[in-house]
């Protein structure tokens, strides 16, 4: 309605400019009518009102085209962003209520704008009011607000997780007994759990046979209750979820809840969680929560991992009693033989055959108390083995499951599009100056880099981007980002206002910071049809090249992001083993790949980088071998089908000299060294020729001593990894001087 005033008094004025020289024109033709012979006057007349008009019709179009510019001159700096430039104008014509239109227009963009940059510093609790039912934009703005925040939340839960598991790492390193180690579990699992009660049941056999379960551990409202219970097998909920290894999770507990038979009394909780404490299908106890609060499904899942944990603990437990037992015994039998021996020295002559006598049983004892030793060590290696093998296997099924629920991500689909569109529209001509910054960084950066960790020798025309908009996308945020090389992800936006530039600035910041939490080495976003990566957070020099064309389409990258492409299953994932790959260095590098779908439409490939620091914490239990029990010498790694390491050796990270002289003497090339000593690792460099790996990769397990390339003996303990699209095995492995090194001792005393 604000407009319809203006238009009616521009309407008039452009009435008027047209209708008057009418009029003047009918005069002056009446005039001629009248007067055949016109007077001066009449002509003076004409004159003069011609004269007027034209001053009137000047001065009205040149206020008319200055308003016009000055609206004109509005709407570009709008259409340029420029929100902080002041949209109004003075007056009351026609076109300041188009002035005013244009003003209020911005001041929404600003308004949407603010929130938006809100998102952008991860203020998720900023607020925004769309101004209608059809602002698309501002519900957009919304919708981005919300998957953020369902992100967050995804995140807490995993660290929480993740700081969880950290705890329990240190509450289980400690040497108490095992009843006070139940108490210290049971009393953190219920204080992070938020939970009112618990108790914990261990299986125990008595002296006729009988299988029972024997309360080793109660926490009720923050202080120990010492209670004497026992449980047979299959009795009530304790005994049926032991039988069936099972988790129970009882909700909405009526008040009348003591004539369940639980191990909780007269309690009377709302929720009831028992799991059972079991290694791979073996059941040793079982711990029960009640709580009035409702445990949450990822809570439930952390009880059940850290059950696996709890029970190998209580193995190791044992097993190591059980050991100091057997070690305790044998000193007293050796004392009990020393004494001996000194009193038959009394008697040489009658004594000289029960000498012989007792120098057999001594050996004997010695090679029985080495055997039984070796067992325990082995014993030992297959609980570290299992252990690490379920925590690996467990890590790539997080990874799977992350890359599907990521390219599910809204987000992540709009992102795909946006980068997908803003790609396509990038101009693909190529500057003689940008062509040469790109050439200059590949010949100065990039091949020395390359150079120094492979003995390939290759030309830099060989890796140069083909011309168009991969070149394009390389200056922009390659060779002409002012961050050094490795830190190219800080570039948030290129120098260039192009839609590409936009979109990379609404987006990147989210990748990079999903990037850095969870260890990735790269997450790229390829174009289905093309093959090419129009996105990719660390921009190494595979950047916007195509993986279907391009130089890198046989690598193992470009070999799983073609099976992808090819593929029509919505769920499809799949994992390659680890190759050299170049644009990382020639660095080993694996890959995971799934399809983004809109709906029903395959918009892209999303491809994660492995982070192969994050398995190697696994192995290495960040470096924490010695409490991890391997002692000195001990270590744990994964080996492919070409029984090369797929983990960085233990000797490499505590001594490179040593290791690398080790090699050395096994017969390795410098070239290998130098490019170990350079790459700082020994991934797919160093092979292990053991009957244990190849027991291990045709899926059997078990324990072995073999001497490695050095000559020395090993304990092994291996097993197959069950992880899909790749063949690896898991070793566990020790000296065997050191794993025999107290029996030696002994034996040197007698």
């Amino acid at each position: 309605m604000a407009l319809i005033l203006p238009k009616r008094r521009l309407l008039v004025k452009l009435v008027l400019l047209v209708i008057v020289p009418v009029l003047f024109l009918l005069l002056f033709v009446l005039a001629l009518a009248i007067f055949p012979t016109p007077p001066a006057s009449v002509w003076v007349g004409a004159l003069v009102a011609t004269l007027g008009y034209g001053l009137f019709a000047f001065l009205f179009l040149r206020a008319f085209i200055l308003r016009f510019d000055k609206v004109e001159e509005v709407s570009k700096l709008l259409a340029a962003g420029k929100l902080d430039e002041p949209f109004h104008q003075n007056g009351q014509d026609e076109f300041m209520a188009i002035t005013q239109a244009i003003h209020h227009t911005g001041e929404g963009l600003k308004h949407k704008t603010a929130f938006a940059n809100h998102i952008g510093d991860g203020n998720l609790q900023a607020t925004y009011e769309p101004t209608s039912a059809d602002d698309q934009l501002g519900h957009s703005l919304l919708k981005i607000k919300e998957n953020l925040l369902a992100v967050k939340d995804e995140d807490r839960k995993r660290n929480w997780t993740t700081d969880g598991l950290a705890r329990f790492v240190e509450v289980m390193r400690t040497d108490k007994s095992l009843s006070e180690l139940c108490h210290d579990i049971l009393r953190n699992l219920v204080v992070l759990l938020r939970a009112n009660q618990g108790t914990i049941f261990i299986i125990n056999t008595t002296d006729t046979g009988d299988t029972l379960l024997n309360m080793q551990a109660c926490y009720a409202f923050d202080r120990r209750k010492y209670l004497s219970k026992t449980i047979t097998p299959g009795e009530g909920l304790i005994g049926q979820v032991f039988l069936e290894k099972r988790t129970a999770y009882l909700k909405n507990v009526p008040d009348n809840f003591i004539r369940i038979t639980s191990g909780l009394g007269d309690a009377n909780p709302r929720f009831v969680l028992i799991a059972p404490l079991k290694m791979n299908e073996d059941v040793v106890g079982v711990v029960e929560l009640a709580s009035f609060k409702e445990f949450e499904k990822h809570e439930i899942a952390f009880v059940e991992k850290i059950g696996e944990t709890i029970a190998h603990n209580i193995i190791s437990f044992r097993t190591a009693e059980h050991t100091r037992k057997l070690l305790q015994d044998s000193q007293e039998q050796t004392e009990h033989m020393r004494a001996q021996e000194e009193e038959l020295r009394q008697n040489q002559e009658e004594l000289q055959a029960t000498q012989e006598e007792i120098s057999r049983k001594y050996h004997e004892l010695f090679r029985q108390l080495t055997s039984l030793n070796h067992q325990s060590r082995f014993d030992q290696l297959k609980s570290i083995t299992s252990t690490k093998k379920r925590n690996v296997e467990y890590y790539f099924d997080i990874i799977r499951s992350q890359i599907i629920t990521f390219s599910e991500n809204k987000m992540v689909i709009d992102a795909m599009n946006a980068f997908t569109h803003a790609f396509d529209a990038l101009p693909p001509e190529n500057p003689a100056q940008m062509k040469e910054s790109v050439k200059h960084y590949y010949t100065g950066e990039f091949m020395p880099r390359l150079l120094d960790n492979t003995s390939h020798v290759e030309k830099v025309e060989n890796y140069l981007p083909p011309a168009g908009i991969a070149t394009v996308l390389q200056y922009l945020f390659i060779s002409s980002n002012p961050h050094p090389t490795g830190q190219k992800s800080l570039m948030i936006t290129s120098r260039e206002n192009s839609d590409y530039g936009r979109v990379h600035a609404l987006y990147h910041p989210v990748m990079l910071s999903f990037l850095e939490k969870f260890g990735y080495y790269d997450i790229f976003l390829i174009d289905p049809i093309t093959g090419n990566i129009v996105y990719s957070v660390f921009k190494e020099v595979d950047f916007g090249t195509s993986l279907l064309t391009g130089r890198y389409q046989t690598t193992n990258f470009g070999r799983v992001v073609k099976a992808a492409i090819e593929s029509t299953d919505k769920n499809f994932v799949k994992l390659v083993d680890f190759e050299p790959y170049a644009p990382s260095y020639h660095a080993p590098a694996s890959f995971i790949a799934c399809p983004i779908y809109d709906n029903d439409k395959k918009t892209g490939i999303l491809v994660f980088q492995m982070p192969i620091n994050k398995i190697n914490q696994i192995l290495t239990g960040d470096n924490h071998w010695r409490e991890d029990g391997l002692g000195e010498s001990g270590e744990t790694y994964m080996v492919g089908p070409d029984h090369k390491l797929r983990s960085i050796s233990r000797d490499l990270i505590e001594n490179k000299r040593h290791y690398l002289a080790t090699l050395k003497a096994s017969g390795y090339d410098e070239k290998i060294l130098h490019q170990v000593d350079r790459m700082n690792t020994s991934i797919l460099v160093e092979q292990l020729d053991l009957d244990s790996i190849d027991l291990a990769l045709s899926g059997q397990s078990g324990t072995r001593i073999e001497k490695n390339s050095s000559g020395e003996e090993l304990l092994n303990a291996y097993a197959p990894l069950s992880i899909p699209d790749v063949q690896w095995a898991i070793l566990s492995s020790m000296k065997e001087t050191e794993a025999s090194q107290r029996i030696n001792e002994l034996r040197k005393q007698g």
